[in-house]
């Protein structure tokens, strides 16, 4: 996670774009559509998505049956719009939420979360300032080829927002040449050091 075992390879940046824009072009799944989720309280959800992380809500829908149940029983779906046009997007289902409890254990950054991309540095200033006065913990890690803060929502989604470097793209247009040799590497290494 981190720049420490990178070789820059001197990867031409001009035929590394052509390449990308080429295979991307190939794939049938152009985007994310939208993630979604359950939340304990669809106003809560809404204020720390939209005023304090600046997501515009995009749609609140009240649905008068619950799909699961089949039962007169109404819920809430939200979206809340990315930049490039995709949603997060929030399930009210009151009766679910207490059933299940527990949606996102207590665990690490690193378990379950949601990382999005943020235009510069000074998001990720900003946003910890508006978390610090929410009374929100934030964790900030600096992966030598992305910035990143992580935090968690009123439900107890993890969230990470994370900012490119100067390097991001020369870094990942490297890393996609030897991607299948680094997983062979690690898949070595991990029987070697976490035999079954």
């Amino acid at each position: 996670m981190s720049l420490n075992n990178w070789t820059d390879s001197g990867i031409d940046l001009e035929k590394a774009r052509e390449i990308a824009k080429a295979r991307q072009q190939k794939n049938p799944v152009k985007m994310l559509h939208h993630h979604a989720y359950r939340c304990k309280n669809a106003e809560e959800t809404r204020h720390f998505y939209e005023d304090i992380l600046g997501l515009p809500m995009t749609a609140a829908l009240v649905e008068p049956v619950d799909p699961i149940t089949n039962e007169a029983i109404p819920y809430l779906h939200i979206y809340f719009e990315l930049g490039d046009g995709s949603w997060l997007a929030f399930f009210d289902y009151p009766n679910h939420y207490k059933r299940d409890a527990v949606q996102f254990p207590e665990t690490d950054p690193f378990a379950h979360h949601i990382a999005l991309e943020v235009n510069n540095p000074a998001v990720i200033d900003d946003t910890k300032k508006k978390l610090a006065a929410a009374g929100i913990a934030v964790m900030e890690l600096d992966h030598g080829y992305c910035k990143s803060i992580y935090f968690c929502d009123p439900n107890g989604l993890r969230v990470e927002f994370t900012t490119n470097v100067p390097v991001t793209e020369k870094f990942m247009s490297a890393a996609v040449v030897s991607a299948k040799a680094d997983i062979d590497r690690w898949m070595k290494m991990r029987s070697e050091q976490f035999p079954d």
